[in-house]
């Protein structure tokens, strides 16, 4: 093999809505850099994570539910795409839409069926699991994943490196993202809203960061919860301030487990009436349209 070949390229993390990407793709990059919410669909642009196991470089991509569409094209410049389902309903789920046309756009490409959530299934049971998905001859590679508890996780690891080109390096060893670490640290502050606030406004409540800098020794970020409602703005702040001191200690915490930096964090509560119904403001905000 010439000087500098090793297996290097990108892999695609793809699920329908709540199945465990973001998890999943921590698990295998050993980091926090997907934030994890128990809402469904909380990504909602793809985020990427590279990792070096041995002398190899992957680039995943946890992207929006499928639903959304908006994997289908990064099907087209990936090299592997790992394909997340609840063990439990991978039967109904197949045969949805959505999943069908999915995978017709990536059946040129090699498809690594993650079957999530497989706690839930005794495990003498896994195997008819996946001899049930393996009898629709629609992947390279089949592995049942716990990802909070690290099962499968390996074994999965290995089947995506079977399917990863030989090629030069693709980024430095020092690079562990392509996204900016001002869109990472708003994301883990978004997350914290779905645990505190009611759904529907935390689904309409953006986040944006106006500034990440360091401050005597710590990570001082400036952020705004932008709400598309001035009925919310008093929901967020909370009695005396409560609700709003909440937020900022879940989210320094998450911020700083994400960074491995002390964080000193400066939240804002603003209102941009109907920005969730405003193209242009939904682009601001860094969401799929």
């Amino acid at each position: 093999m010439p000087s500098g070949i090793i297996p290097s390229g990108y892999a695609l993390v793809a699920g329908l809505s709540n199945t465990g990407k973001s998890s999943l793709l921590n698990a295998l990059t050993k980091t926090t850099i997907s934030p994890v919410a128990i809402q469904p669909a909380s990504t909602r642009m793809p985020i990427t994570a590279i990792c070096t196991p041995e002398n190899a470089q992957i680039c995943f991509v946890d992207t929006p539910p499928i639903e959304s569409g908006y994997s289908h094209p990064i099907i087209d410049w990936v090299d592997v795409v790992v394909l997340v389902a609840d063990i439990r309903t991978f039967d109904t789920d197949i045969e949805k839409p959505s999943m069908k046309q999915f995978l017709r756009r990536a059946d040129k490409k090699p498809i690594i069926l993650a079957l999530g959530k497989s706690d839930f299934v005794k495990p003498d049971h896994r195997a008819a699991y996946v001899a049930k998905a393996r009898y629709t001859n629609l992947f390279t590679g089949i592995v049942p994943v716990t990802p909070l508890l690290g099962f499968g996780i390996s074994q999965l690891m290995d089947s995506v490196l079977k399917n990863i080109p030989l090629r030069n390096r693709l980024f430095p060893r020092n690079i562990n993202t392509l996204n900016s670490k001002r869109f990472l640290v708003s994301e883990q502050i978004r997350t914290q809203l779905f645990g505190i606030l009611p759904l529907e406004v935390a689904a309409e409540t953006a986040v944006q960061v106006e500034e990440t800098s360091q401050r005597d020794g710590s990570l001082y970020v400036r952020a705004n919860l932008i709400v598309s409602r001035a009925s919310s703005k008093g929901m967020l702040i909370g009695r005396k301030g409560q609700t709003l001191g909440q937020i900022n200690k879940l989210s320094t915490a998450a911020i700083r487990e994400f960074t491995g930096e002390k964080c000193r964090l400066d939240l804002w509560v603003k209102v941009r009436e109907a920005w969730t119904e405003n193209k242009t403001d939904l682009l601001e905000f860094g969401y799929v349209c």
